[in-house]
């Protein structure tokens, strides 16, 4: 019994141990590794060499023998390369010095802001190598290459005009891309910060940009004087033009009145001879009518005149001097007093000698 008990544990004893191994192998080299959304998985197997690349985030586990695992950073990342010391990848004064086309040194300070392209992370493993081989095997040695050319095609005047600076700033991050693109990297911007001469020569520029700038002020006065003249002229020839505008209103305005005059004069002389036409009409057809009446009435006149006359011919002329005879009588005053010789009274009686000599041929024939 004791024997057989001997012989299982034997035989249990073995896989036991097996199993430990295997289970302190496994603990040992087995490894967790998180990829954040920010980061891109490389995990490379030491036996074959094959590449996997782990884009999406999340925990990852694996093999730390057959395995390894690095993180890539997908981020913008910053290449500083300026002359103050402690700032930038490199510890001391890490400026880039360009020489101009017209020979004068410039200490320039460059930032170049880059990035890896996800769809390309393969390509920066294979031509880089793993880790931060990139930044400086391609992003800072093409920058300060490429750099130093474009920024070289300018004159020492042109590095005070930042809208020139700016041009080459973008011509040159425009050929970093045409170059780095290749390699998986992409950049977004080249910024030229502040820039520099030798001691010297800074002296020399202060002085000539002292006198350009007073050579400047004095072209701006003369310019404002020129514009302040301008400015003085126009405003004369606005003012002539105003006065002339109301001169012409002015004028404009008497010859309407005096057009309105003549013709409110023209239709009073043409009333007035309507009027005046209309009386003497008037006038003319009333004279007209009294002139008739008056021929009318002179000839009614004439006509009894003429019966009148033919009237007093013969006996009624006669006639008309007695009655004219008896209207004397009728006014005069006979006084007397009878005498006679005879004693008898005698009657006084009055004959009208027309019809005494009507009477007395009357008997004669």
């Amino acid at each position: 019994m004791l024997n057989m008990l001997n012989t299982v544990k034997g035989k249990l004893v073995l896989p036991l141990i097996a199993l430990v191994a295997l289970t302190i192998f496994f603990l040992v080299t087995f490894r967790v590794q998180r990829v954040s959304g920010t980061e891109v998985g490389i995990k490379v197997n030491n036996v074959t060499g094959d590449i996997t690349v782990i884009a999406e985030s999340g925990t990852n586990i694996y093999n730390g023998l057959l395995s390894t695992f690095h993180l890539l950073d997908m981020t913008v990342q910053r290449l500083e390369m300026v002359s103050e010391s402690g700032r930038g990848q490199r510890s001391g004064r890490d400026d880039l010095r360009i020489k101009t086309v017209d020979g004068s040194d410039v200490f320039l300070d460059l930032t170049i802001n880059y990035q890896l392209r996800r769809d390309m992370v393969e390509s920066v493993v294979t031509t880089s190598g793993l880790e931060d081989a990139y930044k400086y095997k391609w992003v800072r040695d093409y920058s300060r290459s490429v750099c130093r050319s474009v920024f070289g095609e300018m004159t020492t005047e042109e590095f005070y005009d930042a809208s020139v600076r700016d041009q080459k700033a973008q011509l040159a991050m425009v050929e970093l891309n045409e170059l780095l693109k290749p390699y998986g990297i992409e950049v977004s911007s080249v910024i030229a910060e502040k820039f520099s001469f030798h001691k010297e020569y800074e002296e020399r520029i202060r002085a000539k940009k002292l006198a350009d700038q007073e050579v400047e002020e004095q072209v701006s006065k003369a310019k404002a004087a020129r514009q302040n003249q301008i400015f003085r002229e126009v405003e004369a020839t606005k003012k002539k033009e105003v006065v002339l505008a109301s001169y012409d209103g002015e004028m404009q305005k008497l010859l309407v009145e005096a057009t309105a005059n003549a013709e409110r004069d023209i239709r009073n002389a043409e009333a007035y001879v309507i009027d005046t036409q209309l009386g003497a009409d008037a006038n003319f057809y009333q004279r007209d009518k009294n002139a008739k009446a008056i021929l009318v009435t002179a000839q009614a006149e004439g006509e009894a005149l003429t019966a009148m006359a033919q009237a007093y011919e013969g006996i009624g002329g006669v006639n008309l001097v007695k009655r004219a005879y008896a209207g004397r009588l009728m006014d005069m005053k006979i006084t007397g007093q009878p005498f006679t010789i005879e004693n008898k009274t005698e009657r006084l009686s009055y004959q009208d000698e027309g019809a005494v000599t009507k009477k007395k041929k009357a008997t004669s024939n």
